[in-house]
């Protein structure tokens, strides 16, 4: 009997693991302009904006993985790209519709 309530214990030790790796907000972030390079990632919480996601700037014609990791908080959350040698630009996007890629483009971004 103590191996069967160890073997239980494990298999949901191993199923809750697996469930805490995975992120309902991965997404990947492309830059689909003609020669700019985004150099920053940020989100508005609380009115405050955040530190920078990326790790790296991201050259046109390239894209990165992001995950927020976390699906608390509220849907909408404006987000700013900088770019290099441009400045900032502010956006708004609903999270909580099943973002699977942001396009940055020379002029506004899309989704899917």
């Amino acid at each position: 009997m103590g191996r069967i309530v160890a073997a239980i214990l494990l298999a949901g030790l191993a199923l809750s693991g697996t469930t805490a790796m995975a992120s309902d907000y991965a997404f990947k972030l492309h830059n689909r302009s003609t020669g700019w390079t985004i150099s920053g990632f940020y989100t508005l919480q609380d009115g405050v904006w955040s530190e920078n996601w990326l790790d790296s700037q991201i050259p046109a014609g390239s894209s990165v993985r992001m995950d927020w990791k976390s699906n608390a908080g509220n849907c909408v959350v404006p987000f700013r790209v900088r770019w290099v040698d441009y400045g900032a630009e502010d956006f708004s996007i609903d999270w909580c519709k099943s973002v699977s890629n942001i396009y940055m483009k020379d002029a506004g971004f899309s989704w899917d």
